[in-house]
């Protein structure tokens, strides 16, 4: 297919150019995308590994092929999660025959997430590994540290994640199947996952690191890249909401999500963002805005309305704007601050921690 050769092409040039990365996202490939949703799997890996890229000659689109293919059917297995399991793996340390029994068991490992449709987030890596294997595309289990909770910023973890490095012409570029397939909304109180919701996000589809590392860092440092980011650096970094945030925020400052300050401290926020903001505001530990909606329960039916007494409550930042840029400044006033939030239009976007030093 010509448009995947002339994507590829763009891939090269758009490693130095990040804000142009969207020309290779989803709109693109509304071709192959549509081509996978007639493949079936048929109880044989190597047929379906054939059925999604023999039409494509070209690796990218190959690559497309089984990602979209993996994320349109393979659901998150958050009832094992719930369970407190962990993968049960061949234990065979210094017999000679583990290269081999290790091999049977992926394979069987795979067969049952293809057989049963669900898998949690090391399946969907290996899955995605195993079908650029058998269509000769290079490609990467990477298992690393995740971040997806505001308190989580400025406090180490451990592993708790898997996705792939995939090497299109001369570059590697990384993808999240997990992350991308949906997501699992919990319970406030207990943490339990509660569902699965299907919802496909393309923002974990072949991204250069420097976006990839938001929210994802890999366990060896093999995968990371020169000028790369620290294990610490990473664990600093902000928190990002949402993926309206992740897509359209190009650079912010301050670049560290932790922020050493004093009582009195001015603090000098400029970011770029490619949607335009109408409204800003910050939330704290000390002041939040209160929510704008509220329900009311109208003939046995539950409603959500705008809250009026919220409306006056409401507080907001004046900010400059120059085409994309944006630029405010916050006055540190309380010795107990602990974090601040920026708001875009009501909706939460960024999160720092704040350590107030006497």
């Amino acid at each position: 297919m010509k448009r995947c050769f002339i994507l590829l092409l763009l891939i090269i040039v758009l490693q130095s150019n990040v804000a142009a990365q969207d020309n290779y996202h989803s709109n693109n490939f509304a071709a192959v995308d549509s081509f996978v949703l007639t493949v079936k799997y048929e109880n044989d890996i190597v047929k379906l590994a054939n059925d999604l890229t023999l039409p494509f000659p070209e690796d990218l689109c190959k690559v497309r092929a089984i990602f979209k293919w993996i994320t349109n059917n393979i659901a998150f297995d958050y009832r094992f999660v719930n369970r407190g399991k962990e993968i049960v793996r061949p234990d065979c340390d210094g017999q000679d025959d583990c290269p081999s029994l290790w091999i049977r068991w992926e394979n069987d490992y795979l067969r049952r997430i293809l057989k049963t449709k669900k898998a949690v987030a090391e399946g969907y890596a290996k899955l995605f590994k195993k079908l650029c294997d058998l269509c000769y595309v290079q490609a990467e289990t990477i298992p690393g540290y995740a971040r997806t909770k505001p308190y989580q910023v400025g406090n180490n973890m451990g592993l708790n994640h898997y996705w792939n490095a995939v090497l299109i012409d001369t570059s590697w570029f990384y993808v999240d199947a997990t992350w991308a397939a949906g997501y699992c909304p919990e319970d406030e109180e207990t943490g339990v996952l509660l569902r699965f919701v299907k919802e496909y996000k393309d923002y974990y589809w072949l991204q250069p690191f420097d976006k990839f590392s938001r929210n994802h860092y890999p366990q060896t440092g093999k995968w990371v890249e020169r000028p790369g980011i620290t294990k610490e650096q990473f664990f600093n970094r902000p928190h990002y909401f949402s993926i309206e945030v992740l897509e359209n925020l190009v650079d912010e400052s301050p670049r560290t999500g932790v922020l050493k300050i004093k009582k009195g401290d001015t603090i000098h926020f400029k970011f770029s963002y490619t949607k335009d903001i109408k409204l800003l505001q910050v939330n704290s530990n000390i002041f939040r805005n209160p929510s704008l909606w509220t329900t009311i329960t109208v003939k046995r039916k539950t409603k959500t309305v705008r809250d009026t007494w919220a409306e006056k409550k409401q507080v907001y930042i004046p900010f400059k704007k120059e085409g994309d840029i944006y630029q405010f400044e916050y006055i540190v006033k309380e010795n107990s601050l602990y974090y601040l939030e920026l708001v875009f239009d009501y909706k939460p976007a960024i999160r720092y921690r704040v350590r107030v030093e006497n």
